[in-house]
């Protein structure tokens, strides 16, 4: 991998997302964060950009804002999602690393659940790791190298009530991961999928908020999950093609 690789982070506005995005950018990646809302965007990448300005530890130059990126785009669109690596290639020729972490979630038990909600989290949690990964694997290919994280869940390995339609979509992504990494293999390219437990994010907030506010202090940080995302990607001796890692 360059010394500077290129990596794109999926649902980079928040939570996991936000923390792998800052974290890429603090040792000097080039970094793409898209999410569906381009207020938020503009708000991670000013915070990010006055993080690098701040921290003692980085010598920030002008230079340094032109190495992260915020792009709208919805990634169960495979019209934005082409525009969104269409935009990065042409910015930094080549794509490194991808961070599929795009997800929602609706609390229901399957009775009650839409064919517009069922419709909606396959879509955005599973469709779009699909199309990304569809969308940057040519770059990849071309260059023989890349890292493809697949952000599950330990609801990707276990089942649990009034999450069947999230759950479908984390265990596909298990699924994903493993036939990619045959498939992809013989190009140096390595896919993985984590399945973190509970963590301390709006979604989980949002998902059960008497149970958020009374379990916060035992829930995962969205640093140590990034921080772990980031271990599988550049310790490679450490973490073998198509493995799904958990933590929590």
């Amino acid at each position: 991998m360059s010394n500077k690789p290129t990596a794109i982070v999926t649902g980079g506005s928040r939570g996991i997302g936000k923390e792998v995005a800052s974290l890429l950018s603090k040792m000097g990646a080039n970094v793409i964060v898209c999410s569906r809302t381009q207020s938020e965007i503009d708000s991670v990448v000013k915070e990010i950009n006055n993080i690098m300005i701040t921290d003692g530890n980085n010598h920030h130059d002008e230079s340094d804002d032109d190495r992260l990126l915020g792009i709208r785009c919805d990634v169960s669109k495979s019209s934005e999602v082409d525009h969104l690596i269409e935009l990065t290639i042409a910015k930094f020729k080549l794509i490194n690393i991808l961070v599929n972490n795009a997800g929602l979630v609706f609390v229901k038990k399957l009775l009650d659940t839409s064919e517009e909600e069922w419709d909606k989290t396959i879509d955005t949690n599973l469709k779009g790791a699909f199309l990304c990964t569809k969308a940057v694997l040519p770059s990849m290919i071309q260059n023989r190298s890349g890292v493809i994280i697949n952000v599950s869940s330990g609801a990707g390995n276990t089942g649990f009530p009034e999450l069947s339609a999230y759950c479908a979509s984390k265990f596909g992504m298990i699924g994903l991961t493993e036939s990619l990494a045959w498939e992809v293999g013989n190009y140096s390219i390595r896919v993985m999928a984590i399945c973190p437990g509970e963590v301390d994010t709006k979604m989980q907030e949002d998902f059960d908020p008497g149970y958020y506010r009374t379990n916060k202090h035992k829930m995962l940080k969205p640093k140590t999950v990034a921080e772990k995302i980031l271990e599988m990607i550049f310790e490679e001796r450490r973490y073998h093609n198509g493995q799904s890692i958990e933590i929590g």
